[in-house]
């Protein structure tokens, strides 16, 4: 299943989380209740559509997590996901901000040219945060020049207000949480994790509607293995690179001492020629020591 690929340990977890956000939140269901959460607003489902932004945007490794639309074409609700800090998240933002108004121009056959002023939609930027790092306090990140107005959520499962195993989000963060849990403290492989933290989703009673779906199964299972076998090879890689640095040491070392034996031996040996009264000179023929040494050594 794996390919040969720069793609690092760290990008194959993120890429883990947004496409498992991704596919639980592009159900406009699951979506406004995320909403609400938070805003506090109610949206109805259908009042809602989904926008997929895959398909326009450049880079493969370039994908927003969820974007929603108002039907009215009033407001455009743009959702990352994101778990380590990040600079560019605001340049992100505002790509995908300006993808969706090409898609918008494009429906409504609007002309960018005119002189009559158009009406574009507002956008909300939310940052749906599962990091264990402090981020930016306030509500405004920076896209080069610009600011953009976002809001940043900690949806990590001991910050959330909504913890109610119905809720889609609340599941979410749990299944990771469980997965980070039997990762970090109890050692576990990645799919060994993966199982123990269905085992728990089900036993607390979260995503029971997505956790025997085989899509859902399979994205999980090939993401994760992908992530371990990644893992194993950077694992490998340090090792003979430790190794090897090892190997260097002690050679370098061996030397070393093979060195210093032999200069030892051969100012021993200096020492008894001229115990022996043989000349300075004839001990320099015999040992090689510089004549300044071997003076040294008579004194």
């Amino acid at each position: 299943m794996y390919n040969e690929t720069n793609e690092s340990v760290e990008n194959v977890k993120h890429n883990m989380r947004d496409d498992v956000s991704r596919y639980l939140f592009k159900d406009k269901n699951n979506f406004v209740d995320m909403y609400e959460i938070f805003t506090g607003k109610k949206l109805s489902p259908d009042d809602v559509e989904f926008k997929d932004t895959d398909s326009v945007i450049l880079s493969k490794d370039l994908k927003n997590d969820v974007a929603f639309v108002t039907k009215d074409g009033k407001f455009i609700f743009l959702v990352e996901h994101q778990h380590t800090k990040n600079a560019n998240i605001g340049l992100r933002m505002l790509m995908y901000y300006s993808e969706l108004l090409k898609i918008h121009i494009k429906k409504h056959k609007l002309n960018v040219y005119g002189t009559a002023p158009i009406l574009i939609p507002k956008a909300e930027f939310y940052v749906a945060y599962t990091g264990k790092r402090p981020w930016y306090k306030n509500d405004q990140i920076e896209a080069g020049d610009v600011l953009i107005n976002a809001k940043l959520v900690d949806i990590n499962f001991d910050k959330l207000n909504v913890t109610d195993p119905a809720n889609i989000l609340s599941g979410y963060s749990y299944l990771f949480k469980r997965v980070d849990y039997y990762k970090e403290i109890e050692g576990m492989r990645n799919l060994a994790a993966v199982d123990k933290a269905y085992a728990d989703c089900r036993e607390a009673g979260y995503l029971l509607d997505y956790l025997d779906r085989e899509e859902f199964q399979t994205m999980m299972v090939e993401r994760y293995t992908l992530e371990q076998q990644i893992e194993d090879r950077v694992e490998y890689e340090v090792k003979e690179k430790v190794e090897e640095q090892i190997g260097k040491a002690v050679e370098k070392a061996v030397e070393k001492a093979v060195e210093n034996a032999i200069e030892d031996n051969t100012l021993e040996i200096a020492k008894k020629l001229l115990a022996k009264n043989i000349l300075i000179k004839d001990i320099f023929d015999i040992t090689g020591i510089d004549v300044s040494e071997i003076e040294k050594l008579n004194i």
